[in-house]
């Protein structure tokens, strides 16, 4: 070999190396970028996630102290002005024990009613009870108060949740069932809890249900999905005109056990 072979050799060499060194640095760059691309994107929807909650938790005591002051003026002011109505009529007529029994039991089931209130607006939810006790809770003032036969059926026992889940599920149950009260004109809701292996519930009215494939998609039912979306969970409508709705909100199959 000539010396200008062997110098053509070397430089023919160092190119090639200087190539793959280009190479490799550039995918490492690559690699880095996306590394910090993705280390972005993961923070920016834990942000996302961190807001869907708290507008949840927000919305969640609205709804609930929008539905307290209703039974404050409903319920309770009522029983209240029966007991006051009751004493000034015994104030008249010292004679009838009978209207002053009654007052007082009138104002006795106000207090309790009053007593369950400031149970029930208790913002700390999740440290002291459970999201089927809240659930629990919700079904029975519903059977106090709405004008639907209500039915709930748990199985198995009350599952621990974070409180991210059990916020937004939370709020996905009170928006299915206040889109109930108010559209489907139902006389019955049946809820059925299941605890294991993975938290899920169903929500079943007997209302006049609606086409999905015709009906415009309100905020309501869009949020209903997206967020059950964020926290692993999936929502099914199943419901036809004439056939009442049934909701399914379950866990995702790649969260489940």
């Amino acid at each position: 070999m000539t010396d200008n072979d062997l110098v053509i050799s070397i430089i023919i060499t160092s190119i090639i190396m200087l190539i793959v060194i280009g190479l490799v640095a550039a995918l490492l760059v690559l690699n880095n970028t996306r590394r910090i691309s993705h280390r972005a994107e993961l923070a920016e929807l834990q942000q996302h996630q961190a807001r869907v909650v708290m507008d949840a938790e927000r919305e969640a005591t609205q709804h609930t102290l929008r539905d307290m002051g209703r039974e404050l003026h409903d319920n309770v002011g009522q029983l209240l002005a029966v007991a006051q109505l009751g004493v000034n009529n015994e104030l008249e007529d010292g004679h009838d024990r009978v209207r002053l029994i009654a007052a007082r039991d009138a104002l006795e089931q106000g207090l309790e009613e009053v007593r369950r209130l400031g149970h029930d607006l208790n913002t700390d939810l999740w440290q002291r009870r459970s999201l089927v006790e809240a659930i629990s809770a919700e079904a029975e003032r519903l059977k106090r108060v709405a004008r639907v036969h209500v039915q709930l059926l748990v199985h198995g026992y009350a599952p621990t949740l974070d409180p991210d889940t059990s916020t937004v599920l939370f709020r996905v149950f009170q928006v299915i069932i206040t889109n109930a009260l108010k559209h489907s004109g139902a006389a019955m809701l049946e809820i059925t809890l299941r605890c294991q292996p993975n938290f899920s519930f169903t929500v079943a009215d007997n209302g006049v249900g609606f086409d999905p494939e015709h009906t415009e998609q309100h905020a309501g039912l869009v949020n209903i999905h997206k967020r059950c979306t964020l926290i692993g969970y999936k929502a099914t409508c199943n419901t036809a005109p004439g056939k009442g709705c049934t909701w399914y909100i379950q866990p995702l199959q790649e969260h489940g056990t």
